[in-house]
């Protein structure tokens, strides 16, 4: 290598050298500068509020604690807040409702929380506070909103609580939502307001939560709980028994007529449309009758009974409450086994039809010959010989008066004993059986009521026996 090229490679040494040098000056140069900015920085800071800085919407840029205090005294004089909303109209200020802040304090904790080191990053990230720093006279922004929410409310809806209804396609009760309406709840908006004001807010915007809220909400536990109660009442098969046999048996799409859930939540059974229920098929089954007693359906019993049933989620058989409505006089003595005819007992006043088996197939009260005058109803046994409808019973002339005694028009005749004695009709009389026989009686034929004589004379036929006795 040569002597010239040594010296150039010399020469290119000594340049890179210096410019490292002269670039390790420069950064420490620009460290030095840096690091005196920050100073800077920090001491400017350390009384200063950091750009971007705000509290409650007030800038605090730059300003000193002083300043940010005096500056939130003028933002607090000239505050007013738009309230909108819910059908709301209401504008409240400063002086509606003598609102103050603590400017003071509120600049002062902004700056015990500033750490001045973090100037840069602050300026990166502004710190922007939301202090509840106002107060008011709570009464007289109570009486704003309420005049406001008064104003409104008048053609408001209200809102609809959660409900329990029957399903029309699985027959069980199911809980229905809730609806809100538009009217809205002073206190809701009141503390809303309140809010806005603490912070000086400019505006404030009500929404679903400021409205009348529903007291029953869908997943309301006393709701739910009436609802499980209804369908386990839904869901019972009652039997209804008279003497051990089941008469009706009472379930399903009956049972969902008569219970019901309240607006308190409280599971009614309906009592009255039981008994309805009760006075038709019902009454009609359970009735029945042996040969002295007639037997009826003590319905209001019957629907107490079975009310209680259903609310005691009871699917235990119900006797049926039976009241006896009529009785009748005893059978005579063996006049079962007489075979087909008609019985008529002159002590008793009362007549029944047999037929072959012994079962009685027609009954009724009688009025028979007047005692009194001699005049009873002749005993023994004797048959049907006519069957004969609108007659004329003429009597004798005994007073010799040259007049028949009496002339009688009946519906129906069936005499027994030649043509002097028989059944028939008597619509002049109100009242059968007892003594009435004895003071009142007839001529000697067997008085019957008019319905009780067509009913016999569609049963009987010529020739049936009739025995008569005491």
């Amino acid at each position: 290598m040569t002597t010239r090229a040594h010296a150039k490679i010399e020469e290119t040494e000594k340049s890179s050298v210096a410019a490292r040098r002269r670039t390790a000056i420069a950064a420490v140069a620009a460290l030095a500068l840096l690091l005196a900015c920050y100073g800077v920085g920090c001491l400017h800071y350390a009384h200063h509020f950091v750009p971007g800085t705000s509290v409650n919407g007030v800038d605090a840029s730059g300003l000193s604690e002083e300043d940010l205090s005096l500056r939130l005294q003028e933002a607090a004089a000239a505050w007013s807040c738009k309230v909108s909303g819910d059908g709301l109209d209401l504008s409240v200020s400063s002086s509606d409702v003598d609102l103050t802040v603590d400017a003071a304090g509120a600049a002062r904790q902004l700056r015990q929380e500033a750490e001045p080191a973090r100037w840069p990053l602050d300026l990166v990230s502004p710190t922007r506070r939301e202090l509840e720093l106002a107060s008011f006279d709570a009464e007289k922004l109570s009486a704003l909103v309420a005049s406001a929410c008064a104003k409104a409310n008048a053609e408001a809806t209200q809102p609809q609580d959660a409900y329990a209804s029957l399903d029309a396609q699985t027959g069980r009760f199911v809980a229905r939502e809730s609806q809100l309406g538009s009217a809205v709840e002073p206190s809701a908006v009141e503390a809303r307001v309140s809010e806005g004001a603490r912070r000086l807010s400019a505006s404030c915007e009500l929404g679903d939560a400021e409205l009348v809220q529903p007291a029953t909400r869908v997943d309301s536990p006393e709701l739910l709980a009436a609802i499980e109660r209804a369908n386990s009442m839904l869901a019972l098969e009652i039997p209804l028994v008279r003497e051990g046999s089941e008469v009706a048996r009472v379930g399903g799409e009956t049972l969902a007529k008569w219970v019901s859930i309240d607006s308190s939540q409280q599971v009614n059974v309906d009592g009255t449309a039981i008994e309805r229920w009760a006075e038709g098929s019902l009454a009609a089954s359970a009735a029945h009758s042996n040969e002295v007693y007639d037997w009826e359906l003590d319905v209001p019993a019957c629907a107490q009974q079975l009310a209680g049933a259903i609310s005691n989620v009871s699917a235990a058989p119900v006797e049926l409450p039976m009241e006896v409505v009529d009785e009748r006089p005893p059978e005579s003595e063996g006049a079962r086994e007489l075979g087909r005819h008609i019985d008529i007992n002159l002590d008793t006043q009362y007549a029944r039809f047999y037929d072959g088996d012994g079962k009685v197939i027609w009954r009724s009260y009688i009025v028979s010959g007047k005692v009194a005058e001699g005049r009873s109803t002749p005993t023994g046994t004797f048959s049907i010989n006519a069957k004969q409808t609108d007659q004329r019973l003429v009597g004798a002339d005994e007073d010799e008066d040259g007049k028949p005694d009496y002339v009688s028009p009946v519906r129906y005749w069936m005499p027994f004993l030649g043509g002097e004695y028989g059944l028939h009709d008597a619509s002049w009389r109100a009242y059968f059986g007892g003594s009435i026989y004895y003071y009142n009686g007839s001529h000697g034929c067997v008085n019957l009521p008019s319905e009780k004589a067509e009913e016999l004379f569609g049963l009987v036929n010529v020739g049936d026996k009739v025995h008569i006795h005491w």
